[in-house]
């Protein structure tokens, strides 16, 4: 009797590229390299999210759809090194629900899902262009994230907004432009990086220094904006763990569509708020902390110190009793889980056929500088 041959055949090369495919889905996984050593075995190298190598490594940050290298280097940065939505006693719990409002190319959704994998995730995008870009970082990397394009708002409406093509993450509607504001915003997170940030980063601050010295060329386009209310009973969500909201200014009108009947509903909110005197969101931060406080939150401002003065201020909102709730906490900052290597080989032998199984996984803080050709 013939035995069927089950085995993968591929050349050579492909092996090591689909390995490195899969790799890229696992939780908490920025770049994966598949590698034969001196004896043919097959090594995988896995580089977790949240490191500085991730920083520095031009490749991890290429593979990911964005507008540009310094500015994907900053989200990752500011989401993942930083974890500014974690701070202020924010946490994620097993089978959190969690809506990213202002999602840009998807950097906080990769976040949650290295974090908290459990989690399900809404994530709302209403610039077309950005919105590509956050749709093909989800199904490059296999991500169970429900994607909205459009943003949310206090009312259903279409609205002008102002997209910046070599600085996405200060598109914004026409009514909420500020640009003193951001070439500020860029010339101090720059200043206080080459003081107090990690070495061998000039070409990156360089980059983003750069995005200062040009006019801000933008692109008008027109956005949908809908009340979160509206999405809550579409969607039939029962409970929001946490909404995470960077809207560029429209913030408060972002609170202003929920619904009395939906806020009991809410238990974290982590957002930026804009305060910048003379401008339409003069007194935001009052407006905020008193509509949070209205509805029975805790609320603690913050601000960095590097964005003192430019009006950008960190603001988090939990609920009294959250800290009772049964389910456990899976992440809160400053409490990375490591990657460890011989879960990450039986999650691969559980999607991979034995043929394309690696002969060893490593985790790793840098991978290696592959030779020229």
């Amino acid at each position: 009797m013939t035995v069927p041959d089950n085995s993968v055949r591929l050349p050579p090369g492909q092996i090591e590229a689909e390995i490195e495919a899969t790799l890229r889905r696992y939780p908490g996984v920025a770049r994966a390299r598949v590698l034969r050593d001196a004896d043919g075995r097959l090594v995988a190298q896995v580089l977790p999210w949240g490191t500085y190598s991730v920083t520095a490594d031009t490749g991890v940050l290429a593979e990911l759809a964005g507008m540009n290298i310094a500015e994907t280097r900053f989200l990752h940065d500011e989401i993942f090194v930083g974890e500014v939505y974690l701070r202020g006693g924010i946490v994620l719990r097993e089978n959190a629900v969690v809506f990213d409002v202002g999602a840009n190319i998807g950097m906080f959704s990769l976040f949650i899902e290295a974090r908290c994998p459990s989690a399900q995730v809404y994530a709302f995008e209403p610039v077309p262009e950005v919105f590509t870009k956050l749709q093909q970082n989800i199904e490059d990397r296999g991500l169970s994230v429900r994607l909205f394009n459009y943003g949310l708002s206090d009312r259903d409406q279409e609205v002008s907004f102002y997209y910046y093509p070599n600085i996405s993450i200060m598109s914004c509607r026409h009514d909420y432009i500020n640009w003193e504001n951001e070439v500020e915003l860029i010339k101090r997170y720059v200043a206080n990086e080459r003081e107090n940030g990690p070495p061998n980063r000039e070409e990156h601050l360089a980059e983003v220094e750069g995005l200062a010295a040009k006019d801000f060329e933008f692109i008008e386009c027109r956005c949908r904006l809908r009340k979160m209310s509206a999405v809550i009973d579409e969607a039939g969500v029962r409970t929001i763990d946490l909404i995470k909201i960077d809207a560029q200014r429209a913030e408060y009108d972002v609170l202003q569509g929920i619904e009395a009947r939906h806020w009991p509903l809410i238990e974290q909110i982590s957002m930026e708020v804009h305060d910048e005197d003379g401008s339409p969101t003069e007194g935001r931060v009052q407006q905020v902390t008193a509509l949070l406080e209205k509805q029975g939150f805790h609320v603690r401002v913050e601000i960095e110190e590097m964005l003192r003065g430019t009006g950008r201020f960190a603001v988090y909102a939990i609920r009294p009793g959250y800290d009772g709730d049964p389910r456990p906490v899976v992440a809160a900052a400053g409490t990375a889980q490591v990657i460890e290597p011989g879960h990450v080989a039986d999650w691969l032998s559980a999607r991979l056929p034995a043929d394309l199984l690696p002969d060893e996984v490593a985790v790793v803080e840098a991978l290696p500088q592959l030779p020229p050709g």
